[in-house]
């Protein structure tokens, strides 16, 4: 236990009592308690009365609420002066990290000291004004921070394709795609695109960038512009996929990767070529034989090395037949028992509902999706 003279010793560091003369501080000390705490304990817990202020001797504190933390406190520190201040109960929960040892000063003694001196009071009043002002800076980047992503998630979802593509060839051979995608909270890294080429193709992409957040979003903004800058000059597979690794290799976010698949459709020549760099490998089903196939072929993701090895696979498609293309976010979302959607339920559902078109049968895999997902977690799709 700490002597009155070890507690008058340590108030000299505390920003409350700075300035005090050795008799004040003395009288301070004479009505702190000393209490020990061990790890994880609760020292106070949301909506308790405010009932004392606490300065760390030793130790950290962590002060935090159900949702979020909000600050850590460390040695000659104090902790808990807002409740006693404005007599409502406490607005946030303290927990010990590691062992800490406090000296606690109750509610009546502590008023007791601020009437007897001035000096205490000026130093409450600086050290709460200089909380709020950091609480209201924090506030004011947080609210910065979110109108940023919600600019770049609505940047994300415009540069989409926001129309359904049909197009039908000279020669009377037709092609329709469809494709959605709901952003996680804020910005995701899916990407997908489908476009007319010449000579009677149709490009169609989607790629998966790691993780959440800004630079997932910007990623999937640069590999968009680098895709149909590239197109312009060369659409073969080969090129493409080349080009988008080696943008990717060189982000500027280190350790980032991308998932992509690239693939032609040749209307008139009933041919699907194709290259998955460390994609979901998509679905064709051939409606002629009541067969659902994964064109399971690929290499590695984007961005791991600096050249990419680029297999090209081409198979042939009759009228009537299907090709899906998804991210995890289908099959790996959870209902609220955290079961996985799971590839069978997506297999089963595309066989089942191949007399759909593209439209309403994209329309179909959602509708069941979000049955599935009520009350249950997916972040993006």
């Amino acid at each position: 236990m700490l002597s009155d003279e070890q507690k008058t010793i340590f108030l000299k560091g505390i920003e409350l009592f700075r300035d005090g003369t050795d008799d004040d501080l003395k009288m301070v000390a004479s009505i702190c308690n000393e209490a020990h705490f061990s790890d994880d304990e609760d020292i106070f817990i949301e909506g308790d009365d405010g009932d004392a202020v606490y300065l760390i001797v030793n130790g950290q504190v962590k002060i935090h609420t159900l949702e979020k933390q909000i600050a850590i406190r460390k040695d000659n520190e104090f902790f808990g002066e807002m409740a006693i201040i404005d007599d409502r109960p406490r607005s946030a929960s303290a927990t010990s990290i590691g062992n800490s040892i406090l000296l606690k000063i109750d509610r009546d003694d502590f008023f007791n000291v601020l009437q007897s001196n001035t000096r205490f009071l000026r130093n409450l009043l600086k050290a709460l004004v200089s909380r709020l002002r950091d609480d209201i800076n924090v506030a004011v980047e947080a609210t910065r921070m979110k109108q940023d992503l919600l600019r770049a998630r609505e940047l994300q979802v415009n540069i989409l394709p926001s129309d359904d593509l049909h197009y039908t060839s000279p020669n009377g051979n037709d092609i329709e795609v469809s494709g959605v995608c709901y952003p996680a909270e804020n910005v995701g890294g899916d990407y997908f695109d489908y476009f007319q080429l010449p000579d009677h193709k149709v490009g169609i992409v989607i790629g998966d960038v790691m993780g959440h957040g800004f630079h997932s979003g910007l990623m999937v903004f640069t590999t968009k512009s680098c895709l149909h800058t590239q197109i312009i000059s060369s659409y073969d597979i080969p090129d493409v996929m080349s080009v988008l690794n080696k943008m990717v290799y060189s982000f500027v976010q280190s350790g980032m990767f991308m998932t992509f698949c690239y693939i032609m459709v040749d209307i008139d020549k009933h041919t699907i070529s194709y290259c998955n760099a460390g994609h979901n490998y998509p679905y064709h089903y051939r409606c002629n034989i009541n067969k659902l196939e994964s064109l399971e072929s690929g290499t590695h993701p984007m961005g791991i090395s600096e050249n990419l090895s680029c297999d090209i696979e081409s198979i042939r498609y009759n009228d009537g037949d299907i090709l899906v293309l998804y991210t995890d976010g289908i099959t790996e979302a959870l209902d609220c028992n955290r079961e996985e959607f799971g590839v069978e339920r997506l297999e089963r559902m595309i066989v089942d509902k191949s007399d759909l078109s593209a439209l309403e049968l994209r329309k179909h895999i959602i509708n069941e999706l979000n049955s599935y997902c009520q009350s249950g977690i997916y972040t993006e799709i």
